[in-house]
């Protein structure tokens, strides 16, 4: 099975590279779009871990400007050999070009521990609405994320466009599972939408 499953992504993978538009930027829904009680979970969150987008990946300018006039503290990832480490940052100048070309904290910033993270925003390449992530197939969010999700405070949100929000994506046990997803013009809690299937 777990080989099946391997092979699906990989054929997924291949699909959307072949089919993406890095030239049709889209930026993430904003907050005052979000449900309620995940606009007062990310809004009342000390340290939200983000990202910076490659290729057709959502934006998050208007959704991060948001977080900065709520007074958030954010982190990014740098790659750091096989894993990533988050780094808090704030400004334009704290970044530089980094692994795989994407822009990443610049070294001598602070590191932010894995505990200190409320909320994540997560990129994939694709999502479905059970929460299930397709990444790139290096596994540094699956690592990153596998010790912090039982732990009650964290929550992960999964962010890609409309078009790669799939009906599903096979998973093997260590991939990463996201609490919601969010994409330029949708919404889904995860567990409302299980829920809801299962009830139907």
């Amino acid at each position: 099975m777990n080989g099946n499953a391997r092979n699906l992504k990989k054929l997924t993978r291949r699909v959307l590279r072949d089919r993406r538009r890095p030239d049709q930027e889209v930026c993430a829904a904003d907050i005052e779009k979000w449900p309620k009680k995940w606009q007062d979970r990310i809004i009342g969150a000390h340290m939200v871990a983000a990202y910076m987008p490659i290729d057709d990946e959502p934006l998050l300018d208007k959704l991060l400007k948001g977080l900065k006039e709520h007074n958030v503290k954010m982190c990014f990832p740098r790659v750091e050999g096989d894993d990533i480490v988050f780094y808090e940052a704030s400004s334009e100048d704290a970044f530089g070009e980094g692994s795989f070309s994407i822009r990443e904290p610049k070294p001598g910033l602070s590191i932010v521990a894995p505990s200190k993270i409320d909320v994540m925003l997560v990129p994939g390449m694709a999502f479905d609405r059970k929460g299930t992530r397709l990444g790139r197939g290096k596994g540094f969010y699956d690592r990153f994320c596998r010790d912090l999700k039982g732990n009650g405070r964290l929550s992960i949100i999964g962010v890609v466009s409309e078009k790669n929000l799939l009906p599903a994506i096979p998973r093997e046990p260590w991939d990463l599972v996201v609490d919601a997803v969010v994409t330029e013009s949708s919404f889904t809690d995860v567990s409302d939408y299980v829920k809801n299937e299962v009830d139907q």
